[in-house]
């Protein structure tokens, strides 16, 4: 039974807020960093400083960020709508379609936690026998269900592999290289390769995997089909693009454009990514597939569309203008694990990112969760589905057939794009100490905060506590509990400041759920203590207490703030209430304000000491409604006197947060320069944070 996720509503405006502002789109142009002595005007110019070669300075320009619970909640939302349409599906429910959607869900529960997603992905594989669709042949898209089957093993013990092992031995020697010869086989294949080798500790898969993969890029000719091109490969360096398959080597469509399939790169970008993911630690093969991530994420951040979305025909998206999803839902889950690894750059892709992401659940995902404008079963540009919800309707009898106009490789890309978004608005509390009254030997309590959900802290009997240390007080908005085996447990959760004194934000000693939960507070509060307090059990008689993932969430970033009561000092203040101090507090309830109204030529500034030289990626501001900056400039310096142009932006008259994501700056000293407010009085800044290294 499908369960719902409670999710109580908060009463601040901007916690409840789906996106968090952040200003991340990149200057044009090629100039250095403008460095400025000061004072003056942020445009003098510039004496010292040079941008780093990724990106141009300064920074310019806003996007909206998803905060965790809003990712998660339009993944769970297309997951659940589309679940009952299982039993109703004509296609092969173990073949490559089904496949990539069970890869999504698998993902999902690791992400999400919620045991439904797990208990669904090892029905799909019970339901087919954990057999392979076509063991007797030699298609790569018969392994894609394989791969699943592992992760899925990782997590629960009912997975079997016994028909991939099979699989991949009599693969190992009687796969021909020609067998792979389009795009999606590298999808379908190559992480299975990887798989094998890690299972067997036989090298061979892996000289196989390359093999595969040299052979798809340099040569990819077939009997299949009339391949009449006269060059060979499927990759062309110039373009950093693939080709589907040889019947479109340099061939071009009507408009004389090349024909560069959206979701056919997709498959190949989505590869790369699995690869790497899965390739052992330090492997140096892994250069070839982070080279090629790296020079297809570049040229497909050139083709996205201003909605976020890319188009079936990549290099011509007025052939077919509509958006599609299932290429959309790749490139971003690729581009999604290259920015939280650091193979991509982070302020150069989390925008692509995040403008990706946004069209996925504007454009594509409906209010009801059915995934609209996916390209069905093909193998070149057409025209995507259109339909805004399934073709044949809910009946008392039937779910529906959902998966006729939007097939299950299309939700699976979704649900893979959700799940890397999800794990890049991460936890404050992954990987922070921990302390617990009592804990299992090989259960212990950091393992509730590693982000593993394959792990879990267990203790005998009822109340049991676990605590865990933020590091530093930081605004904490809610907060996901994952029990072992969906069990409803009666807890509570407490914050503090000092570890002394303890506010109970969340308290299910009386209604216990089922499953995850993701709370969401009321009113967002500062803590960088949080304490769960389990009390009791209910529908079953364990006197365990056993939690897969406690998770504490607000922001994006969820690292220290270096700014965090860091010496603060400001051009004016109004009075001694509002002293630049208030603006690095981690408190919402203070705030620095001006003295002065700021104008272009006498802004006002505030300033903040790090204490330290430090790399600085990121730069956040919180306004207070009414009188919050509009016009800035971000600077930073190394010694205090000459001063680097960063970011610039005009911000929205709301409370934020408004974010600069920046390539990597030195600084000891950021500023935050007013040259305009809303209001008619001074300027108030609510928080002032500085994130990196």
């Amino acid at each position: 039974m499908l369960r719902p996720t409670p999710i109580r509503a908060r009463s601040r405006g901007r916690r409840a807020a789906v996106g968090l502002a952040v200003v991340a789109l990149l200057a044009a142009g090629t100039a250095p960093a403008v460095a400025t002595p000061d004072p003056g005007p942020p445009d003098a110019p510039a004496t010292t400083g040079a941008a780093p070669t990724a990106v141009t300075l300064p920074v310019v320009g806003t996007l909206d960020v998803p905060t965790h619970a809003a990712v998660l909640e339009a993944t769970r939302r297309a997951a659940d709508y589309y679940a009952p349409t299982w039993p109703l599906t004509t296609v092969t429910r173990n073949g490559w379609s089904w496949a990539t959607y069970a890869d999504g869900g698998t993902r999902l529960f690791t992400t999400a936690g919620d045991q439904r997603y797990l208990e669904q992905a090892v029905a799909w594989g019970t339901r087919s026998s954990w057999a392979l669709p076509c063991s007797t042949t030699l298609n790569p898209d018969c392994v894609k269900a394989g791969q699943v089957y592992v992760d899925l093993a990782a997590l629960d013990p009912r997975a079997s592999l016994t028909a991939f092992d099979a699989q991949m031995t009599r693969d190992l020697t009687g796969l021909p290289l020609s067998q792979y010869y389009w795009v999606d086989a590298l999808y379908m294949g190559l992480p299975a390769w990887v798989h094998a080798a890690r299972r067997t500790g036989d090298p061979a898969y892996l000289a196989k995997l390359d093999a595969l993969f040299a052979h798809v890029r340099d040569d990819g000719w077939t009997t299949v089909f009339p391949c009449t091109a006269t060059q060979r490969g499927l990759y062309d360096a110039a373009e950093r693009l693939w080709y589907r398959d040889c019947r479109y080597v340099g061939t071009r469509d009507a408009s004389g454009s090349e024909v560069f399939w959206g979701r056919g790169n997709g498959w190949v970008v989505a590869a790369m990514a699995q690869v790497l993911e899965t390739l052992p630690p330090g492997d140096p093969r892994a250069a070839t597939y982070r080279d090629m991530l790296v020079g297809m994420a570049d040229r497909l951040r050139t083709l996205q569309g201003s909605d976020g979305m890319w188009r079936p025909s990549l290099t011509n998206p007025s052939a077919f203008p509509q958006p599609e999803t299932s290429a959309t839902g790749l490139i971003a889950y690729a581009i999604g694990y290259g920015v939280r690894t650091g193979v991509l750059d982070r302020a150069t892709y989390l925008p692509v990112l995040v403008k990706a992401w946004r069209g996925l659940t504007t454009v594509a995902l409906r209010p009801s969760g059915f995934v609209s404008g996916c390209q069905y079963v093909g193998f070149a540009p057409a025209t995507p589905y259109t339909a805004a919800a399934p073709r044949t309707a809910p009946t008392a009898t039937s779910a529906g057939t959902l998966h006729v106009d939007s097939p299950p490789f299309c939700v699976g890309a979704f649900l893979l794009a959700g799940s890397e978004m999800a794990r890049l608005t991460g936890a404050a509390s992954t990987g922070r100490p921990v302390t617990a009254t009592a804990q299992q030997t090989g259960n212990e309590a950091p393992r509730a905060v590693d982000g593993d959900m394959t792990t879990r802290w267990s203790a005998s009997g009822f109340p049991k506590s676990l605590t865990v240390d933020l590091g530093a007080a930081q605004r904490v908005s809610n907060v996901q509990l994952v029990p072992y085996a969906d069990r409803a447990y009666r807890y509570r959760v407490e914050t503090s400041v000092d570890g002394a004194t303890w506010a109970t934000v969340v308290d299910r000693t009386a209604t216990p759920v089922a499953g995850t939960t993701l709370d969401t507070l009321a009113a967002t509060v500062d803590a960088r203590y949080v304490r769960l307090t389990v009390t009791g059990v209910v529908g079953t008689t364990t006197s365990w207490v056993s939690i897969r993932e406690l998770s504490v969430h607000d922001r994006f970033d969820p690292r220290p703030n270096l700014a965090y009561l860091r010496p603060a000092t400001a051009t004016s203040t109004v009075s001694s209430g509002s002293k630049p101090a208030r603006a690095v507090d981690n408190s919402s309830a203070t705030s620095w304000g001006s003295l002065r109204r700021p104008t272009t030529t006498a802004p006002q500034d505030l300033t903040v000491d790090l204490g330290r030289s430090a790399t600085v990626d990121s730069v956040r501001v919180f306004s207070r409604v009414g009188s919050g900056p509009r016009d800035v400039v971000v600077l930073t310096s190394t010694n205090g006197t000459t001063w680097t142009t960063t970011a610039t932006a005009t911000l929205a008259a709301t409370e934020g947060p408004h974010t600069w994501v920046l390539p990597d700056v030195a600084a000891r000293w950021v500023r935050l320069r007013v040259t305009s407010a809303y209001g008619t009085g001074g300027v108030r800044v609510e928080e002032l944070e500085v994130y990196g290294r």
